[in-house]
């Protein structure tokens, strides 16, 4: 498996990864959201930075939770309106594999 940046931060930095690790697993787990759909946002905050890797992972992570396939296309959908065109092409092309498989 590759690395990722908090791998690299762990091993550059792990009281700070420690840290960080702390705060965003306290904010992923707070209840005033369900998981599925703050996954969905992520989708289409990944989205509007066409971020490949993070739009496939967090598309992933909203399927597990219980996420449907029009669910993850509304949110990727929903894009055009904040991040245009741009956007939702780089969205649809890092996941039309993920959608075809699902």
């Amino acid at each position: 498996m590759a690395r990722n940046h908090w791998t690299i931060l762990g091993e550059l930095d792990p009281e700070y990864n420690e840290k960080i690790t702390a705060w965003r697993t306290d904010l992923v787990n707070k209840e005033n959201l369900e998981r599925k759909y703050r996954e969905l946002i992520n989708v289409a905050m990944a989205s509007i930075l066409r971020e490949r890797e993070v739009i496939l992972a967090h598309a992933k992570l909203a399927k597990q939770y219980g996420a449907t396939r029009e669910e993850i296309l509304g949110a990727v959908e929903q894009v055009m309106t904040m991040g245009g065109f741009p956007s939702f092409r780089a969205a649809m092309l890092s996941l039309d594999e993920f959608f075809k498989a699902f």
